[in-house]
């Protein structure tokens, strides 16, 4: 996975966006009726990057989503151990209304410590957001 990643991520090969294409589709049959949100990348990373890893993901799987979070700009978490992780600040916003049915599924690609994914339920849930769920590529 961490190869996987690394090719995908950093050398952006971007045709790796279908490897789990079927296998991601197959998951969210289970999640009709819920607003699909990625984790967003910073305007800095993207530019570097060109595309949003776990869009990318969710485009292949024919998956529609809303980008109701934007990021602020950080540093690469790579390298970082699991306490510098943890004491990272808010780095997310909320963009535009919700309007959730059921509820939220949080998508990111990789679950390190849960940081990413708790900053990110947090900011939903201070803006009113209830039942907010997750899901990641790898763990």
């Amino acid at each position: 996975m961490a190869n996987y990643f690394v090719q995908y991520k950093q050398w952006g090969d971007y045709q790796l966006r279908f490897a789990f294409a079927k296998d991601v589709k197959e998951k969210f049959k289970e999640w009709k009726g819920y607003t699909v949100v990625p984790i967003p990348v910073s305007k800095q990373r993207y530019q570097e990057r060109g595309f949003n890893q776990v869009e990318g993901i969710l485009e292949a799987a024919g998956i529609s989503y809303e980008r109701l979070l934007t990021k602020t700009e950080v540093e690469h978490q790579i390298g970082k151990d699991r306490w510098e992780r943890l004491a990272l600040g808010q780095v997310f916003a909320v963009k535009g209304k919700i309007k959730a049915q059921k509820g939220v599924i949080l998508v990111d690609d990789v679950y390190t410590t849960g940081a990413t994914m708790e900053l990110a339920k947090q900011v939903l849930s201070e803006n009113g957001c209830q039942n907010i769920f997750t899901f990641s590529i790898a763990r």
